[in-house]
């Protein structure tokens, strides 16, 4: 288990194998020595959508991200008043990822130097895509942004050509256990 694991495991996120995805071995690969002060998480997961988690928290991944960069904010991102949460440095916003004015109001309030952006929302490739589209050129040039539960990933790749779009193919519990890491 990797150190991101260890934390996605405390904070019983679904992020990490022992629980449902494979996604932090990848993320800590990717991620590990960075020193980002901005992160924001798209989609943070309600009891009722997160029940195949045992004793699961809102804002499980929130906490896990917190934990692992110690100097950044966390922001997130969901259309469900049931999980909105306050902690410390971490805050979330009620808006829908699907609607491109929603996330360009968002960028204005929380600013565009955002170092990694993680779309854990609607899981529906066409979505993925739009809020991709939207967000993306908002966004300073160093960001890294990374889409889960990617069906059709590599659909996804080729309607953002202009971006570096990496597929990992995980091959986890779920067809869709996938991630398209994208930047500039």
């Amino acid at each position: 288990m990797t150190p991101l694991c260890e934390l996605a495991f405390k904070h019983k996120t679904d992020k990490c194998p022992q629980i449902f995805h494979s996604y932090t071995p990848e993320y800590y690969r990717i991620l590990k020595g960075k020193n980002f002060k901005k992160v924001l998480e798209l989609g943070i997961g309600s009891l009722v959508t997160m029940k195949h988690v045992k004793d699961y928290q809102i804002g499980a991944s929130l906490m896990m991200w917190r934990d692992f960069f110690p100097e950044a904010q966390i922001y997130g991102v969901d259309n469900d008043p049931s999980t909105m949460i306050q902690r410390e440095r971490i805050m979330t916003f009620l808006s829908d990822t699907t609607n491109s004015e929603d996330m360009k109001e968002l960028i204005k309030t929380i600013g565009s130097d955002i170092d990694l952006v993680i779309d854990d929302g609607p899981h529906y490739t066409g979505c993925q895509i739009g809020t991709a589209r939207t967000l993306l050129p908002l966004l300073k040039k160093e960001v890294i942004y990374i889409i889960e539960d990617c069906r059709n990933p590599e659909r996804i790749k080729r309607s953002l050509p202009e971006y570096n779009c990496e597929i990992l193919k995980l091959g986890g519990k779920m067809r869709d256990d996938n991630l398209v890491v994208i930047t500039k």
